[in-house]
């Protein structure tokens, strides 16, 4: 256990991974450095990896030969990173650096599941590229719920590492290890989203109004976006 790399409190093995998987200290220390030196990376994302990020460990690899889980066409290993914050700032744009950086040294093979441990806390991330045929239109990091580092577990369900990873990314964003169509239910889940906070401001203008004409146009704007928002539910329940 003292030989494996740690961020914080959590590891492979906390994290429920084979033993297999863990990458042993020091090998899985990663200079913050590394990652913005020689680069052209801006001001702000150097300031990012600066002051939002006390340390950046690999503390699992994921391949056929650790885990058994063939490669898949498009993905050959899962790294498993920790990154232990200095601040309450989620580092979006440090993983997106990380993530994109990685992904064309490794011809878009290697994928990235981050641990973000902040405290007692963590939360696990991914990033998606974007899938215009899935009306996912542009790449940007996603994050679960916050839960204690004893509670965050990974679990690696799937045929090959492409549906590994589809499963990850799928309980990470969605709560659920089904990994059909996870871009398209990511825009389904964001449009819901949306349509419920207009709903909402909708109903409090409705409320409002006193004049009977902008009553009866929010009314009807409202009943738009409930019948919108049906529609979609019901499209997400098919995926």
């Amino acid at each position: 256990m003292s030989g494996i790399e740690s961020c914080g409190p959590v590891t492979a093995l906390t994290l429920g991974l084979p033993s297999t998987t863990a990458v042993m200290h020091p090998r899985g220390r990663l200079a913050k450095e590394r990652f913005y030196t020689n680069t052209k990376v801006g001001k702000r994302l150097r300031q990012h990896f600066i002051e939002d990020i006390d340390s950046i460990t690999m503390l699992a690899v994921i391949r056929e030969q650790e885990t058994g889980i063939p490669a898949g066409p498009f993905t050959n290993e899962i790294n498993v990173i920790g990154l232990e914050q200095s601040t309450e700032h989620p580092p979006l744009e440090v993983m997106e650096h990380i993530a994109c950086t990685r992904d064309e040294l490794t011809h878009h093979r290697s994928r990235i599941l981050f641990v973000c441990v902040n405290g007692s806390m963590t939360r696990f991330a991914v990033f998606r590229n974007a899938n215009v045929a899935e009306g996912l239109m542009e790449g940007s990091v996603h994050m679960g719920e916050p839960v204690e580092c004893e509670s965050a577990l990974i679990r690696l369900s799937g045929t090959n590492l492409d549906t590994v990873w589809e499963s990850l990314c799928a309980e990470t964003i969605l709560s659920s290890s089904d990994p059909t169509r996870v871009d398209r239910r990511i825009v389904s889940r964001t449009r819901i989203m949306r349509l419920i906070k207009e709903i909402d401001q909708l109903e409090r203008r409705h409320a409002r109004t006193v004049q009977i004409g902008q009553r009866n146009r929010l009314w009807d704007e409202l009943q738009a976006k409930r019948h919108e928002l049906e529609q979609e539910q019901q499209q997400g329940e098919t995926l």
